[in-house]
């Protein structure tokens, strides 16, 4: 054996003689199981990295009483079971398991011992009028019943693609029923029935009559309200979201007191039995969140989809883009569900209808009037009348390029953040082809007589789109904490360099738009706004360029080969194929050029900077009209916070000659404090 093993306890037995000696007799491939010691355990002694599964051995718990789901119970001790029974949903919601987590409330799993018309006359006549079986029977088989169809309803949304099983949610039910026999009607009828036997109940104090109650019905809103999801009937969302609310607030404020040392209770949720279940991975016991947290959670997942049933009436992509941005940017505590996501994109685009009610060509119509303030039946008269080249007119292309580009931006919000950033990457391809396809269409056109040249206009836009995209690329390494410290100064003279392109296409979509606007998508006054806003980006990345330059320690190689790394989509093969070479791609030497220039521009100031940005953001304006919409005061708290950081970083260096002996380690970065800047380590 090896030496390490020489140091156990003396009360070890060395067995590798006996398993060699053993194995002898064993086929190639073979396996050898004991009653205490299955495959299942054996695998679970290993570790993959993810610490939701990764249990190492642990045998079941022999010592736990059996459960019994007809013990009798007390009205306080249901409610408290209703509440775990919460927790173990929004747990599965955050990501673990089913069997980890509803999966683990024993009464799921009781459903055929406890329905009313299969129980013992002996039940019924209970002498003990404080715990009626009923409570068993009928409510608390109600609740458990309203739970597996919330899960069941929650389920088929998300196995729809649009987030990623074992990625974003986990799917497995481990062949576990989850009430998808039982209609919704019928789940409401039996929560009905609940709320009624409560309601009439002489034998439930009135106290714990009015709690049962209130987790009843919002468990019967909550069913009612992920039902109208799935079937898409938004006009339903306000008032379901208000009772739930209002339940929710009640069940808040009349919580049951913890269940005694003797209480049957706490046996209900047993963390030990996934390992039960047939599962395909091997999983640990978890630790349920606390209530507070888990009402928190409930109260965010009711944000949301309020948010989406405003969201939904709002016909114009660009405050759904500027809504989605605004969530990344800024993201809320609680609001980042899987199936919250899912239910966004599923509103964006689904089965080929647009919003819930526009077809495909709603995309294409959207980015012309929102962009140039052109009908894009003006872009197909004007292309048609001008062609000359001898191929057929690439429309169609163009049409279901700029679809599939803007739609697919719009879900990717609601990406996870990794997934997110790998969308984009993958979509600055198909802008860079779209812009070659519009510069080579301009070739073929005969040259305007009058008017405007909408195609001339539209390929800045393009380009425009394609800059926002790699920014949000450069962006999201910041707030996903990707960067080394040798990484920070390129990524910010990136940063640079491409908002420095995004605002000069911005000035010429700006020079041709009409200044008094007729209609309310996407006027001047937000173009004149996002170019406030993306200067003062400019100069602060700019600030920080310089004062990080001195914080690489690594060889100019060492950075090239870290360069080409962290900015492989930029050198993708394809792009050979196209004879325009793309725009805003990064360069390497340029970046070692502008490092050696800016530390001999003794005129520089990096605080001077940080002032510019403040000054900009401060008096930044938000633009008139329904482009940011009921978001509009959320898009400007993150403009004034983001003034703020400014604010805390007009203590940078005033000159070239300072930053010599600048600490550069009072830089802070904390994607939870600011999501791209640093702040100071003395910030008052």
């Amino acid at each position: 054996m090896d030496d390490g093993y020489h140091m156990l306890d003396n009360n070890y037995e060395d067995v590798t003689a006996l398993f060699e000696q053993t194995s002898q007799d064993m086929e190639p491939g073979a396996l050898m199981f004991d009653k205490d010691f299955s495959l299942h355990d054996a695998m679970a002694a290993f570790e993959i990295g993810e610490p939701r599964f990764d249990s190492g051995l642990a045998l079941l718990d022999d010592s736990r009483p059996p459960f019994d789901p007809l013990v009798p119970l007390l009205p306080e001790e249901v409610c408290w079971m209703i509440d775990r029974a919460f927790s173990c949903e929004m747990a599965w919601h955050s990501g673990y398991t089913l069997s980890q987590t509803v999966f683990s409330f024993l009464y799921v799993h009781a459903l055929p011992d406890i329905d009313p018309d299969t129980i013992s006359r002996s039940h019924h006549h209970d002498p003990d009028r404080t715990r009626p079986v009923e409570l068993v029977s009928v409510v608390l088989r109600a609740s458990v019943l309203g739970l597996l169809k919330c899960c069941d309803l929650a389920w088929r949304e998300l196995v729809k693609g649009n987030v990623y099983d074992c990625e974003d949610w986990q799917s497995d039910k481990c062949d576990v029923p989850m009430s998808e026999a039982y209609p919704v009607s019928r789940i409401l009828g039996i929560l009905d029935e609940a709320c009624l036997w409560v309601r009439n109940s002489s034998r439930v104090r009135s106290t714990w009559r009015t709690a049962l109650s209130h987790r009843l019905v919002l468990r019967k809103t909550l069913v009612e309200l992920f039902s109208a999801l799935l079937s898409k009937d938004y006009f339903r969302f306000r008032p379901l979201i208000e009772t739930a609310r209002v339940m929710l607030q009640h069940v808040r404020a009349s919580p049951p007191p913890p269940p005694r040392p003797c209480s049957p209770a706490p046996r209900a949720f047993d963390p030990q039995f996934p390992r039960v279940l047939v599962s395909a991975i091997p999983l640990h016991p978890i630790q349920l969140p606390e209530q507070s947290k888990v009402w928190d959670m409930l109260a965010g997942l009711l944000d949301s989809l309020e948010q989406l049933s405003i969201l939904i009436e709002i016909p114009d992509l660009s405050t759904w883009d500027v809504v989605g941005t605004l969530r990344i940017w800024r993201p809320q505590p609680n609001q980042s569900l899987a199936y919250v996501r899912s239910a966004f994109q599923s509103a964006v685009y689904e089965n080929g209808i647009i919003l819930n009610k526009y077809l495909q060509k709603h995309a294409v119509d959207c980015f012309f009037m929102e962009a140039l303030q052109i009908p894009y039946d003006s872009f197909i008269s004007s292309f048609q009348t001008r062609w000359v080249g001898l191929d057929s007119l690439p429309l169609r292309h163009i049409e279901r390029t700029i679809t599939e580009l803007l739609v697919g931006r719009i879900k990717s919000h609601w990406y996870n953040p990794p997934r997110r950033r790998r969308y984009c990457m993958k979509s600055l391809f198909d802008w860079h082809e779209l812009y070659a396809t519009l510069t080579d269409v301009q070739k073929h056109l005969a040259p305007v007589q009058s008017g405007t040249d909408v195609v001339a206009r539209l390929r800045p836009v393009v380009l425009m789109r394609r800059l926002e995209t790699i920014s949000d690329i450069v962006l999201s390494g910041f707030q996903l904490s990707l960067y080394s410290v040798n990484e920070r100064p390129l990524a910010y003279w990136y940063l640079a360099r491409v908002l420095e392109q995004h605002l000069t296409c911005l000035d010429e979509i700006i020079e041709v738009l009409p200044s008094k606007q007729r209609t309310h998508s996407m006027p001047r006054f937000e173009f004149q706004f996002r170019a406030r806003y993306l200067t003062a980006l400019q100069a602060l990345s700019l600030a920080l360029f310089v004062v990080t330059v001195k914080t690489m320690g690594s060889s100019w190689e060492r950075l090239r080969l870290n360069f080409l790394r962290r900015y492989k989509w930029a050198f993708m093969h394809e792009y050979e194929d196209i004879d325009i070479p793309p725009i805003g791609h990064p360069n390497f030497l340029s970046f070692t050029t502008s490092c050696s220039a800016i530390l001999q521009d003794k005129e520089f100031s990096p605080a001077e900077q940080a002032e510019l940005a403040e000054r900009l953001l401060t008096g930044s304006t938000t633009a008139p009209g329904r482009m940011a919409g009921p978001w509009t005061p959320d898009r400007m708290e993150f403009v004034s916070k983001m003034a703020e950081v400014c604010r805390d970083l007009r203590r940078l260096p005033k000159s070239m000659d300072e930053l010599q002996t600048w600490d550069v380690e009072q830089l802070v970065w904390d994607p939870d404090v600011q999501p791209w800047f640093p702040v100071m380590r003395n910030r008052s």
